[in-house]
């Protein structure tokens, strides 16, 4: 078992409320569509998480942020998310705009993430992931459905 700091046990249980709050609102996966509570007889109910878009030593700060996390079922979380050269910090934007758009706000996220680097992401990198045809963010193409 990973050792928690008592610092970061508090900051988890401080924001578990928002996240709880959050998974039950969106109720699906932003990835790819999964429903858990709309599975067919054999399929998996994927339990839903959600993910921070900021990584590293910015992830504490994403926490609570609703322009900073996504809501995405287990399977996307372990298996497409782990890898930030297919899903980019644009890419998870642009599914963050494409499900939530009021809660999307790319200067918020580069403001609070990225103070020093306005210009580390644009509008249009995330416009080219929501123009382009992603074929994970489909109903039926995750290994849930």
């Amino acid at each position: 078992m990973n050792r928690v700091s008592k610092k970061t046990a508090a900051r988890a249980a401080a924001v578990a409320l928002f996240r709880k709050q959050l998974v039950r609102e969106v109720g699906r996966c932003e990835c790819c569509g999964h429903d858990p509570t709309r599975v067919r007889f054999g399929q998996i109910a994927w339990r839903l998480d959600v993910h921070e878009i900021a990584n590293g030593p910015n992830r504490q700060k994403a926490l609570d942020k609703r322009f900073a996390v996504l809501v995405v079922c287990r399977a996307c979380h372990m298996d497409r998310l782990s890898s930030r050269a297919e899903w980019p910090e644009a890419r998870q934007l642009a599914a963050l705009r494409r499900s939530r758009p009021r809660d999307y706000s790319l200067e918020k996220y580069l403001e609070t993430f990225y103070p020093n680097a306005p210009e580390r992401i644009t509008e249009e990198e995330v416009m080219a992931w929501i123009n382009r045809p992603l074929n994970m963010e489909r109903i039926g193409t995750c290994k849930s459905q």
